[in-house]
């Protein structure tokens, strides 16, 4: 009669540590994706004496992050900021940039593949002085722009 008392008390001392464990496995995978969300991600681009770098930070399913144009042709280097949202393997962001004084506000796409960005260019409209978005967002081309490779966050 003892063992059948026993038997259940074990059965049921087993399970609910087996429970408690999965509990504290979910909230490690919680945690360890929150953690993962909010990191920075750099990047940067080359194109001829042209350099873009991002900084990008993915968060509560929003993106944050700058930005800094660099001419070296031109006295006026860009700096800027940029939200948005991943749609897809799209990063739909809108820039707020400042060069020699103006401030504009312009849509920016990035297809997300193989750890790289290509940035989308496409025929923009004016919406008012300082801002553009893209006409036929359709039709936005990620093949003749600027390619983002991983960089270190150092600027």
């Amino acid at each position: 009669m003892k063992n059948y008392v026993l038997i259940p008390a074990i059965m049921f001392s087993l399970f609910s540590c087996n429970q408690n464990s999965d509990k504290s496995a979910e909230k490690n995978l919680t945690g360890d994706s929150q953690q993962l969300e909010n990191l920075e991600t750099c990047y940067e681009a080359v194109h001829g004496q042209d350099s873009v770098k991002l900084s990008v930070i993915y968060s509560a399913g929003n993106i944050t992050g700058s930005l800094l144009y660099n001419n070296p042709q031109s006295s006026n280097s860009s700096t800027g900021t940029f939200t948005g949202t991943k749609s897809g393997d799209t990063l739909k962001l809108l820039s707020r940039t400042a060069t020699g004084g103006n401030i504009s506000f312009n849509e920016i796409y990035l297809l997300s593949k193989s750890g790289k960005l290509y940035e989308g260019i496409g025929e923009v409209e004016k919406i008012n002085d300082s801002t553009t978005v893209f006409a036929e967002p359709s039709k936005v081309d990620f093949t003749k722009s600027f390619v983002f490779s991983k960089v270190e966050c150092n600027f």
